[in-house]
């Protein structure tokens, strides 16, 4: 089932390599990528927006989810899997961003957006919105990247999505009186 799993991550990859690559989206989709390395760019989303007392429980939510998640993706997933990248497993020649020193699954970049996309969503619709395309861009250009399988991207976007949801409401609950 594992062999069948993986023949099938390398034939969308492959097909992605062969059939979506261009000059254009070989500059932008390294530039979408590197705004999710470390969860960085919803890192400070999180910080801003604990600055206004209006959206301080958005910012908290974030934050609290995107800890949950790297614990639970970085922290104890990608060691118990120790899956390598496509990028290691059947390398090619114009890699566009740097192979990652960490495993592959799940994938980092796509569990911290979706967290914080979701968190945000359960805050407040419109800002949510907005943080799913980022978080779907950002997810598409690893596989676009070469640098994480599929289900890596659709595991990560599971747990970032599954972390956000449980946590949120208990959280709002939690703090609302705090952020009032």
């Amino acid at each position: 089932m594992l062999a069948f799993i993986t023949s099938l991550d390398f034939s969308i990859l492959l097909w992605i390599q062969e059939h979506l690559r261009s000059p254009l989206l070989d500059v932008l989709f390294p530039l979408i990528t590197h705004l999710g390395d470390k969860g960085l760019c919803w890192i400070a989303l999180g910080i801003l927006l604990l600055i206004p007392r209006r959206t301080r429980i958005w910012g908290i939510c974030v934050l609290v989810c995107l800890a949950v998640d790297c614990l639970l993706g970085e922290g104890l997933l990608k060691h118990l899997f120790l899956r390598q990248r496509p990028c290691v497993v059947q390398p090619i020649e114009d890699m566009l961003v740097s192979i990652p020193y960490t495993t592959s699954f799940p994938s980092g970049h796509s569990a911290s957006s979706f967290t914080a996309a979701t968190a945000l969503f359960l805050n407040t619709r419109p800002a949510g919105i907005a943080a799913y395309l980022l978080a779907f861009l950002i997810a598409a250009s690893r596989l676009y990247c070469y640098v994480h399988f599929p289900t890596d991207v659709l595991c990560g976007i599971l747990l970032g999505t599954c972390v956000a949801i449980v946590l949120t409401p208990m959280l709002k609950r939690r703090f609302s009186s705090v952020c009032s």
